[in-house]
């Protein structure tokens, strides 16, 4: 348990210490407000897509042919977003309801889980993370800009949304990817691609972080402070509670039930923020809530992991 603690502990505490150094230098004024919508911007086109081709692009999708766990997976998603718009019906302001939803479903299963996976998981474990990755990153980022392109513009038409899901970077860069690792494009670690991808990925860890502290306030968080705790409640309760109840109900056990776990269990993304920022839903309801789920995953990863070690299902 104490080594599990501190495994867990090691790789969540930075991504909220980061926010809190974001936090500590807007207070020192290092950033005016244009310099914030700009780091927005570079996280937004560039970096996140970066580290998107780069994690799906070195997965094997040749083991997605392995159908139950994949098909679980896809499924699951699916499910868990229609379940965090139903337990907020009760939301009436349109970009308070989409930021809540989006927070409540979508993980930091790429920037904190595969970490996590590493840490807990044998090498098959880790390999079969990264190929769920390959579809919740998809997945994960068609729901959200439908969410968001929803609840945050005035435009609710379908052919306008899935214009925007065409044009997402992130899902630009999920296709890339998904083609890279089709046709075997190799991205040998250490060569000058594999390296530009890493070097404009970790903007969107580093950056993305720091530019989440840079935009929390005082006073936003007493505004929005109960759809705030709600968010956490969704995600780092009821979403684990959700996925890995429903998968040990199924027959799901080892590797697959601890990926599952590292995928819900995980705070929240911080493309959350990001795109909330970018596509008219409450951002500063997304910032606290990637900084609060993050502190919180803390207490729900451990809970999760000495539950199902405890009873012999992993």
């Amino acid at each position: 348990m104490g080594t599990v603690f501190l495994d867990t502990l090691n790789r969540v505490a930075p991504v909220f210490l980061v926010i809190f150094l974001g936090v500590l230098l807007n207070k020192l004024h290092f950033f005016a407000e244009q310099t914030k919508a700009d780091i927005v911007k570079l996280v937004f086109y560039v970096g996140t897509p970066c580290l998107i081709v780069k994690e799906i692009a070195a997965s094997d999708l040749t083991q997605m042919m392995d159908g139950p766990f994949i098909l679980y997976v896809c499924c699951i998603v699916v499910a868990l977003v229609g379940l965090m718009w139903l337990l907020c019906f009760f939301i009436k302001d349109p970009a308070r309801k989409g930021a809540v939803i989006q927070l409540g479903f979508r993980s930091n299963f790429a920037i904190v889980g595969m970490p996590l996976a590493m840490s807990l998981l044998d090498a098959d474990g880790v390999a079969l993370t990264a190929v769920a990755l390959s579809f919740t990153v998809l997945l994960y980022n068609v729901f959200a800009v439908l969410v968001l392109s929803y609840y945050g513009g005035k435009e609710r038409r379908l052919l306008p949304v899935f214009l925007n899901v065409i044009r997402n970077p992130l899902i630009i860069g999920v296709v890339i990817g998904l083609l890279l690792s089709l046709f075997k494009v190799p991205l040998t670690e250490g060569q000058a691609p594999e390296k530009i991808l890493s070097t404009l990925g970790s903007i969107a860890s580093s950056m993305g972080l720091l530019i989440i502290g840079a935009n929390i306030t005082l006073k936003g968080f007493n505004e929005d402070r109960f759809y705030i705790f709600y968010s956490v409640l969704l995600r780092n309760v009821v979403a684990p509670l959700f996925v890995v109840g429903v998968a040990v109900l199924l027959g799901f056990r080892g590797n697959e039930l601890m990926v599952l776990t590292i995928m819900s269990a995980a705070p929240s993304a911080v493309n959350c923020f990001v795109m909330a920022k970018k596509m008219g839903v409450s951002a500063n309801i997304s910032a606290f809530g990637v900084s609060f789920t993050s502190i919180a995953s803390l207490l729900s990863m451990v809970v999760c992991v000495f539950v199902l070690r405890t009873t012999g299902l992993v």
